[in-house]
């Protein structure tokens, strides 16, 4: 046998041994798939559904259970915030009292222009509130405790407070609180109402937009422009 035939019949066993090869792995890993697969025996199957069988009749028993007991009906009571559920409900709070000063008191009605301004849910002013009216309202603390507005050098108006003792000596305290302020004049000291309540109605519109107040009259409703027209023409006659 010459070299080339010797390297034909070497080629050929070669092709032959590597198709061999190839076909005996794809017959052995048809076996390990069948042998993977008979592993998991029926017996398996069945034990696998009866546990969730047993799984899904237990969650039955437990809702049978809370449908007869009144827990069920707690669950439903229950709320997830119930402080801020309760502010949505429009509540009738009762109406606190409300202090006069003396200083406000003692002036005739002839005489009394005032305004009233505190939250419409009747929160409190705090101290703090109040020195922040004072340092940025032009507002000054006089002797008795109250605060007044003065410009060139003359009285504008005074405020009270709407709570006892009526006055805000206290205020740098951290307990103080007040309802509100009672924002007057007394016409019998002022040289022009009108000037003086145009300078109140300014400084009024000013504490409404710091503290978010409303405005009312002495006898609590709300104040309106046609209000605020008439007392301007009853101060211009």
């Amino acid at each position: 046998m010459d070299a080339a035939a010797l390297r034909w019949t070497l080629a050929i066993i070669g092709i032959v041994l590597l198709v061999g090869i190839y076909l005996y792995g794809l017959h052995q890993s048809r076996l390990r798939k069948r042998a993977a697969m008979e592993t998991f025996t029926r017996e398996e199957i069945d034990s696998a559904f009866i546990e969730d069988e047993q799984l899904r009749e237990e969650l039955d028993n437990l809702n049978h259970i809370l449908n007869e007991t009144d827990s069920a009906e707690s669950f439903n009571q229950i709320t997830i915030n119930p402080a801020m559920e309760a502010d949505l409900v429009n509540l009738d709070r009762p109406t606190p009292d409300w202090y006069t000063a003396d200083s406000v008191a003692e002036i005739n009605d002839e005489f009394l222009v005032n305004y009233l301004l505190y939250h419409s849910d009747y929160r409190l002013i705090t101290g703090d509130e109040i020195d922040t009216v004072i340092r940025h309202n032009g507002l000054t603390l006089n002797a008795a405790g109250f605060l007044q507005f003065i410009e060139d050098d003359q009285l504008q108006f005074t405020i009270a407070s709407l709570s006892e003792p009526g006055h805000f000596s206290d205020y740098a305290n951290a307990e103080f609180t007040t309802l509100g302020f009672n924002c007057y004049i007394d016409l019998s000291d002022c040289e022009n109402g009108s000037l003086c309540n145009e300078a109140m109605l300014k400084k009024i519109d000013e504490l409404v937009r710091l503290l978010n107040v409303k405005v009312y009259h002495k006898s609590h409703e709300l104040l309106t422009i046609s209000d605020v027209t008439e007392i301007r023409k009853n101060l211009n006659p």
